[in-house]
């Protein structure tokens, strides 16, 4: 995992790349294998992709505000510690 993270911008755009059309060929394999499934339940297949992205959607919105209110915690956290007494004695 870590020389993924210091891998060049260009090889992980490659990497990127052949992940897609790794999973396109196996996409294309299954749909050629299930041809008549997916033609008799495209409705269902159309409405659970539209529920998928759906949920992914919400899923990403929820992390976003989390992510803000965690910032804000954090900012009232270091106004407060900031603004604590000094604790030698006076």
């Amino acid at each position: 995992m870590t020389t993924a993270l210091r891998a060049a911008p260009a090889q992980l755009f490659r990497l990127a790349l052949l992940d897609a059309v790794t999973a396109g060929a196996g996409l294309g394999y299954l749909a050629h294998q299930y041809r008549e499934a997916l033609v008799a339940n495209s409705a269902a297949i159309g409405l659970a992709l539209l529920l998928l992205f759906a949920l992914g959607y919400g899923i990403r919105t929820a992390a976003r505000v989390l992510s803000r209110a965690g910032s804000r915690v954090d900012a009232i956290f270091a106004d407060e510690l900031r603004d604590k007494p000094s604790p030698w004695p006076r």
